[in-house]
């Protein structure tokens, strides 16, 4: 879609991209989730992320179980059926908790009920990862037994696996990645840029779990000032282009607001998203009246959700 030219057969001018939203039809009957029994969808939803069923309290909030050691929350939509999952909820679960829970903690939720996009949110160097449940996923529960979902052994199954349970359970890649400004080379400006470290994708084909590294990676996305609800497109790097510039984005540092989101997305279609504060590239807030372009900071980031 974003390479459309104006002309029959893709020719002519490239078409400007625009902003648009994608809606998946027919998988949105909230009212038909809260008909599933609790204990059925908390041990189907702990099984969809590999969690061991293992009940333990901390700082007087109930948790369901472990991933890889870490503790996991099933939210749970009967007792809360009017509730969403924003940055508050998180605030206020870390208020409990704490780092009383180590370095990560997963929220187990169907997708909707989430109110802000990025995969995870860093609070305290404790990370919250959002572990979204498609809804594909969850219509099917209706019409089988609740057992644990497998995915098609062979890419010539993907179509009966579309029809069974859905195939937009994805496992988003993971990315490494450094933010900062400088001058363009052999310039007095500076740009911002965004320099990917290490990227790793997975894809299940043949009954093998396979692995990619830099090669996989399609595409990057970038909305300059994300306002937290809505991503609006404003730059595209495609892996050619990425990998020319030595896994460089740059891009101009004035369009840049007090976050910036960046959206990776693997051969697969599999994504990453993550939203950047102002601050990683070295910037001033914008409320201080201030900018800095001259600065790099070098932080690194890390989207390691499932």
């Amino acid at each position: 879609m974003l390479n459309l030219k104006t002309e029959i057969g893709n020719k002519g001018k490239p078409l400007k991209a625009k902003p648009f939203t994608i809606y998946n039809a027919g998988l949105y009957d909230f009212s038909t989730l809260k008909q599933l029994p609790w204990e059925d969808w908390r041990s189907i939803a702990l099984q969809l992320f590999e969690c061991k069923d293992e009940p333990h309290t901390i700082g007087g909030l109930k948790l369901d179980g472990k991933r890889r050691g870490s503790s996991v929350l099933v939210f749970d939509h009967l007792k809360n059926p009017d509730k969403r999952i924003d940055e508050e909820t998180v605030a206020q679960i870390h208020a409990h908790v704490g780092k009383k829970v180590g370095s990560k903690f997963y929220i187990i939720a169907p997708s909707r009920i989430f109110d802000f996009l990025q995969d995870y949110i860093d609070l305290d160097g404790v990370r919250y990862y959002a572990m979204r449940i498609p809804y594909s996923i969850i219509n099917e529960l209706h019409h089988r037994d609740f057992t644990a979902l497998k995915q098609p052994s062979d890419e010539r199954a993907v179509n009966e696996t579309v029809d069974a349970v859905g195939f937009d359970f994805i496992q988003p890649p993971k990315v490494k990645w450094k933010a900062g400004a400088k001058k363009r080379e052999g310039g007095l400006l500076h740009e911002a840029f965004l320099k990917i470290k290490n990227f790793e994708s997975r894809a299940r084909l043949r009954s093998e779990d396979v692995f990619g590294g830099l090669e996989t990676l399609s595409v990057l996305m970038l909305n300059y000032d994300f306002d937290g609800e809505i991503f609006n497109l404003d730059a595209v790097f495609y892996n050619t282009e990425l990998e020319a510039n030595k896994w460089e984005a740059r891009f101009p540092h004035e369009g840049i607001g007090e976050k910036l989101m960046a959206v990776f997305i693997d051969i697969h279609g599999n994504e990453a998203r993550h939203v950047i504060p102002r601050a990683e590239f070295g910037l001033e807030s914008l409320s201080s009246g201030k900018t800095n372009g001259t600065k790099s900071n070098g932080k690194k980031g890390k989207n390691n959700a499932r």
